[in-house]
């Protein structure tokens, strides 16, 4: 290739400046903090939530949902500053944890033998699902936009990542109101709702994304 050529290719060229990770960091919290807002104006929070005397299961979900969400999207800006040699697997181990919820359900089930429908279905399901979802949906929405300014190289990776964060804040939101303290119900709908979540970034962010 000539060296007019070269000079062809790259008169158009610019130098961009790298994204800051804790400009998205700074993005993230504040559509978590609306997305909270959101629920606690609409829904309410839990009284012990308000209270700061949360119950057991509350803060279990609780740091299992942040730890996912916090992983994820450290694994989201390490893509978009590519290196060589660095590992970025962290959320595989966070989504471990977090299938503790579900493996445990399931251990119980099959010791006493039966499904405890009462507590699977428990107070609203459906609001679970969907208020997670929809605030998956902003979240993931303000995490795409951030993305779109930096340099994503794999991008069927970064939208089940953008989907796995979003998922796991927005069932985080709603949890400060959810009245179920059950484990049955927290590993069927929450499960659901991240499940969810990952799989429309995987199908929809990496469309956004394209170069």
């Amino acid at each position: 290739m000539s060296s007019s050529t070269i000079d062809a290719l790259v008169a158009d060229c610019s130098p961009v400046r790298p994204i800051a990770p804790r400009h998205g960091i700074a993005l993230v919290l504040a559509a978590m903090a609306g997305t909270i807002a959101a629920v606690a104006a609409l829904f309410g929070l839990r009284g012990d939530v308000t209270e700061l005397r949360p119950p057991e299961m509350v803060m279990m979900r609780s740091g299992a949902l942040l730890l996912l969400g916090a992983a994820a999207r450290a694994a989201i800006a390490a893509s978009v500053r590519p290196s060589i040699g660095e590992r970025r697997d962290g959320w595989r181990w966070a989504v471990a944890a977090g299938a503790l919820f579900p493996l445990s359900s399931a251990v119980l089930m099959l010791r006493s033998g039966q499904l405890p429908a009462d507590l699977v279905m428990g107070p609203d399901p459906l609001a679970c699902l969907g208020i997670s979802l929809a605030g998956a949906g902003v979240i993931g929405g303000v995490l795409t936009a951030w993305l779109r300014r930096g340099a994503v190289t794999e991008l069927p990776r970064a939208g089940l990542l953008v989907g796995l964060a979003a998922g796991a804040f927005g069932a985080f939101a709603y949890n400060l109101h959810c009245p179920s303290l059950s484990l049955h119900y927290v590993a069927v709908w929450y499960s659901l709702a991240i499940g969810l979540s990952a799989i429309a970034g995987r199908l929809l962010v990496p469309r956004m994304l394209r170069w």
